[in-house]
């Protein structure tokens, strides 16, 4: 048995990228913490997921915990949620320091109160922070760009195994996370200086993809297992009004020709409009939809979506 530690301010999307990484829904969840079974590492290419490891104990007897780790050596990282427990926190580490050899070169431990529980767990993953950092800096950016961590997020709630398609490439956010992940990446967009700063902004990492002059109402690519995208909005973009609803209809129904029967499209719009109507004629499943705050100006909007 395994937990993951999720993000507080959206549990819902830390959950949903967590049972898409590992394949299934976590058995039981509280509150920024969750339980599932199988690899205990997922947080390691996580968004959402702030660490995950080995489940070892969940009590709300200080006494279990210490005689759990009794004559061990471990590096402690303790983690009080919304003050849930706060008063056992004190109580736990003086107990622990009697019995415990700490040091930070032994195997990182995790208490987490919450809900009045102490969820203890040895880690084995972490969220990689530094490189979604890093993918921020880079030569070509805009306004309204998507951060390298919801990017990875959209990625990993696409659940691709070999090969991503992003049919509106944009600078290429997600084509970065993609191959940062190891995965192959297909990029495609209309307008050639898109491409042209997507592809500087791919070496500037040391990564490649394979970049298409086309267009998302047409994709020149069939029976791909996943796709992730960011669309235009209207905001800032050409098209506003019918032009752009008119483009996202007729992606639905080039995303179904291109998907695997089973095959994921996940992509990020305005919460302002529902496409799940849309969608569905297209004959296409929305399975989730996710909102997340951006800026003042705009909420966004995350779609699930699989192909039947």
């Amino acid at each position: 048995m395994n937990y993951a530690k999720l993000r507080a301010d959206n549990q819902f999307l830390a959950l949903s990228e967590l049972e898409a990484l590992n394949g299934s829904p976590p058995l039981h969840h509280m509150n920024s913490v969750a339980i599932y079974e199988g690899n205990p590492r997922v947080a390691a290419k996580a968004s959402f997921l702030k660490s995950s490891g080995k489940l070892l104990m969940i009590t709300n007897d200080v006494s279990e915990v210490v005689s759990l780790l009794r004559g061990e050596c471990v590096s402690l990282n303790l983690d009080v949620i919304m003050g849930s427990g706060r008063d056992k926190v004190r109580d736990v580490y003086t107990e622990l320091s009697k019995v415990v050899k700490l040091s930070k070169r032994c195997n990182i431990l995790e208490l987490i109160f919450t809900e009045g529980l102490i969820v203890v767990g040895r880690m084995e993953a972490i969220k990689d922070s530094r490189s979604l950092r890093e993918h921020m800096i880079r030569p070509f950016s805009q306004s309204g760009i998507m951060s390298s961590e919801l990017s990875r997020l959209l990625v990993n709630l696409a659940r691709p195994k070999e090969i991503l398609l992003d049919p509106f490439v944009g600078t290429g956010s997600l084509l970065i996370e993609s191959a940062w992940m190891g995965l192959q990446c297909v990029g495609i967009d209309a307008e050639r200086n898109m491409l042209s700063k997507a592809k500087a902004n791919l070496i500037a990492f040391g990564y490649s993809c394979h970049l298409i002059n086309g267009s998302a109402t047409n994709l020149p690519i069939v029976q791909v297992e996943s796709i992730a995208t960011d669309p235009p909005y209207g905001r800032s973009s050409k098209g506003w009004g019918a032009e752009l609803k008119e483009l996202y209809i007729e992606f639905f129904s080039s995303a179904y020709q291109s998907l695997k029967r089973g095959g994921f499209l996940v992509f990020s719009t305005d919460s302002r409009y529902d496409w799940r109507d849309h969608l569905r004629e297209a004959g296409l499943r929305p399975l989730r939809l996710h909102y997340t705050y951006s800026h003042k100006n705009l909420s966004r909007a995350i779609y699930v979506v699989q192909r039947p």
